[in-house]
């Protein structure tokens, strides 16, 4: 068995994906196995990743497009390593990372590795959150609220764990085809699952910021109104867990302020799926989520986004003049 997969989904990203491969292939080490899954892609990404990855035991999955779920679950079952790592295809791993992932999985063997990284784009280079000590209660639901809503990053991101293969399939953790915003749900149902969690201090993953066109970078409606989906779908279950609940409260309130950016069209579709979410906001322990809920018509919702996509613009002016 191979000790870690690393899991590549590919769609079009044949101007990105050379960083992802080049930084798994300087410093590969025996017992790697890289996933590649090409999930439809209509360029070059696959033949530009596995040039760069000619030396090294890798597997590819060809599929029709499905999405980045649907690649992701493609990956998890072709996989053999005993742990798996998830690397988005415009992102690349940190230099020595596998070594320090290898040495930390040898040593403690945990269910879960959870790590820290670093935010990188081509005209500012890293940039990361300044650093915390990691001391996670005992409790399983305890220390998912830890890491959900005590630690000053965010953690919903399923490329921060390097997880037991064994432990995904038991529990079938697998990612909701279709679905976007689909780290969310697998993240906590992760976090609530893995019995042993070990912690990397030291970045290992570097996180782009984000290229035009990235599906991380679009807020389509769909984007949006998935959110909302997944926010109403847990809330009922995490309503005892106030920590959580309010991080998935912020989610969606965090894009409120794109609403009035959509054309009339697109704005129906959203209100819709907002609608249906803002009562939930009144349980948040948020001053500001509670104000957010009394803006129930599409009136006063409108006034809101316009509200607070103003004062997201005035601090990307004042952050740009004065640092």
């Amino acid at each position: 068995m191979k000790k870690l997969s690393i899991i590549i989904p590919l769609y079009n990203v044949s101007e990105y994906v050379q960083k992802a491969a080049q930084s798994i292939a300087c410093q590969a080490f025996e017992g790697l196995e890289v996933v590649v899954v090409d999930d439809g892609s209509l360029d070059n990404s696959l033949e530009i990743c596995l040039k760069y990855l000619s030396d090294i035991d890798t597997l590819v999955v060809k599929k029709e497009n499905g999405g980045l779920s649907s690649a992701r679950n493609a990956g998890i079952l072709a996989a053999t390593g005993e742990y798996l790592l998830f690397l988005d295809s415009d992102d690349f791993l940190l230099f020595n990372a596998l070594e320090k992932i290898l040495s930390t999985l040898e040593r403690e063997q945990p269910d879960v590795l959870f790590g820290r990284y670093l935010n990188w784009s081509p005209s500012v280079g890293f940039s990361q959150c300044k650093s915390y000590k990691w001391n996670p209660p005992a409790d399983l639901q305890r220390r998912t609220e830890y890491i959900i809503n005590g630690l000053p990053e965010p953690s919903w991101n399923a490329w921060r764990y390097v997880c037991r293969r064994e432990v995904i399939l038991k529990h079938a953790l697998f990612f909701e085809n279709g679905l976007l915003c689909e780290d969310v749900p697998w993240t906590l149902k992760l976090l609530d699952t893995a019995k042993t969690m070990s912690f990397l201090p030291q970045p290992f993953y570097a996180y782009y910021l984000r290229r035009t066109g990235s599906i991380m970078n679009t807020r389509t409606p769909k984007r949006l109104i998935d959110l909302n989906s997944i926010v109403v779908k847990l809330a009922t279950q995490y309503l005892e867990r106030p920590g959580i609940y309010k991080k998935l409260i912020t989610q969606s309130f965090l894009y409120i302020n794109e609403y009035c950016t959509f054309n009339q069209k697109d704005r129906k579709r959203i209100w819709k799926s907002y609608k249906s979410v803002l009562p939930i906001y009144k349980n948040s322990p948020s001053k500001l989520h509670k104000i957010a809920a009394i803006c129930n018509n599409k009136f006063l919702f409108h006034i809101l986004s316009i509200s607070l996509f103003s004062a997201k613009c005035a601090r990307g002016v004042w952050k740009y003049a004065f640092g």
